[in-house]
């Protein structure tokens, strides 16, 4: 049976092709006149952001990404000339509420990402509702947005026109439907005990999308990693029974996702690639595919180990003292 994880992981081509022809001038402006921005998110949210920061870096900005906790309790309040993109979904993550109302409260400039029925009255929103606890449309869209707004802060600034972005996400909605079609995950094989999944830069985030959406979904142990982490001591444990599934190897210029692979079959863990040769130039709308890609593994193995992927979080884990804005960091032991 069709699962509602399945289904939107289908409409994320038509959301893209959505997202590409609109754009977002105003938020973009503000933005623009920023000394600095910072991108708040948690979960997939927060993977949205670190790759967003990277995007806004290469079109030369001062961009971060920092987790809704950290930006919450443990960092500075904002400075003068900086901006805030707070992304959430659902508009109810307890420290991402809480970093927008210290913004608005502050006056700090804002640029707000959510799904439809967050209530965040700034807010872009994102043109999906996802259907499964396990999220998967609504993140491709945030980095759709976050590509729109790149483009738009050139507009702002002077600096390109816009339109060779819009071309580049067009292409990968295009990309990511062919990746559902033929998403060429078969070979990959469910565990016996943990998938570590590992990339080098952007590659690298996606890898920690994939591990989370695998563990929502299909309840496996999973674990994303940038190569250099993973070379550094988290790679210890791995052994048989384990599966090492790099991220487009050849993106890296050190040869070290390569190497590691290498390193794991010696040792007995099995190994398995995804990469794409036509993969875009860009390494930011490569991701796109590639999520999907992810997404659909996290699927697939759901159903070879009779899992529901659209019940991910219960149990003591869906407590409403962990989830309630504005309430403390509870130790359940």
């Amino acid at each position: 049976m069709e699962t509602r994880l399945a289904r939107t992981i289908s409409m994320q081509g038509r959301v893209l092709r959505e997202l590409a022809a609109t754009s977002f001038d105003e938020q973009a402006a503000l933005l623009a006149a920023a000394r600095r921005i910072t991108l708040v998110g948690t979960g997939s949210s927060l993977h949205a952001a670190q790759l967003g920061a990277w995007l806004l870096r290469r079109h030369g900005l001062d961009a971060r990404a920092l987790s809704s906790l950290d930006q919450a309790r443990w960092e500075p309040a904002p400075r003068a000339g900086d901006a805030l993109v707070v992304i959430s979904h659902t508009g109810r993550t307890a420290y991402t509420q809480r970093v927008r109302a210290d913004a608005l409260a502050c006056g700090v400039p804002l640029v707000s990402i959510t799904g439809s029925g967050a209530g965040w009255p700034e807010a872009i929103v994102t043109p999906v509702r996802e259907q499964s606890d396990t999220y998967s449309a609504s993140y491709l869209a945030t980095l759709g947005v976050l590509s729109r707004l790149a483009d738009g802060i050139d507009r702002a600034l002077g600096t390109a026109a816009g339109r060779p972005g819009m071309l580049a996400l067009l292409d990968a909605a295009d990309r990511v439907e062919a990746s559902v079609a033929a998403p060429e995950i078969d070979r990959i094989a469910v565990p016996d005990r943990a998938l570590v999944i590992v990339g080098t830069g952007p590659w690298a985030v996606t890898a920690r999308e994939g591990a989370l959406k695998v563990r929502e979904a299909a309840r496996v142990l999973a674990e994303g990693y940038d190569s250099e982490l993973l070379l550094h001591g988290s790679a210890v444990p791995l052994r048989a029974g384990d599966t090492v599934l790099a991220l487009q190897p050849g993106a890296d210029p050190d040869g070290l996702v390569d190497s590691l692979a290498a390193a794991a079959h010696a040792e007995g863990v099995t190994v398995a690639t995804l990469e794409d040769e036509r993969a875009p130039a860009d390494p930011f709308y490569a991701q796109f595919p590639l999520t999907a890609r992810l997404q659909l593994l996290a699927a697939q193995f759901a159903t070879r180990r009779g899992q529901d992927p659209d019940v991910a979080i219960v149990g003591c884990w869906s407590a409403d003292s962990l989830w309630r804005a504005g309430s403390p960091v509870v130790a359940v032991h």
